[in-house]
């Protein structure tokens, strides 16, 4: 099992998906490289969550291909719950806080496709989702 944080792991699939499916997002692509190198060097989320709402934000991107667009929404959603709970929950640490973001857009009713779901999360708890993108 390869070792990596689930966040990051979260993060580097998003990035490939838009490299596959949209690399004319150089701008988006580049913005979660950001995103991973400022949560890899500091434990930051402050830029990744400024992606998100507002017209012609993170949610404004087009649909991906196949099922890369419910895993690209599936990871959107726990990016986002992460980085919005990231340091406001004391005594937390960022692995289990990710883990309990994970589960709940795992189980989540706006995600309905519970193997899928299932199959998602184990992938990016193993941290090889990226290897399995186009498998699920």
């Amino acid at each position: 099992m390869k070792q990596t944080d689930i966040y990051t792991e979260a993060l580097i699939c998003l990035r490939s998906i838009l490299q596959a499916d949209h690399p004319e997002f150089k701008n988006w692509i580049d913005w979660l490289e950001r995103d991973i190198q400022d949560w890899n060097q500091r434990r930051e989320v402050a830029h990744h969550l400024r992606a998100y709402g507002g017209m012609g934000s993170f949610n404004d991107l087009p649909s991906m291909r196949g099922n890369h667009d419910y895993i690209f929404d599936f990871l959107k959603s726990v990016c986002y719950a992460f980085g919005h709970l990231y340091g406001k929950r004391e005594g937390i640490l960022p692995e289990a806080l990710m883990e309990e973001c994970l589960h709940d857009v795992e189980q989540a009713a706006y995600h309905p496709h519970k193997a899928l779901n299932q199959a998602i999360a184990q992938h990016l708890r193993q941290g090889d989702l990226q290897e399995n993108l186009d498998r699920l």
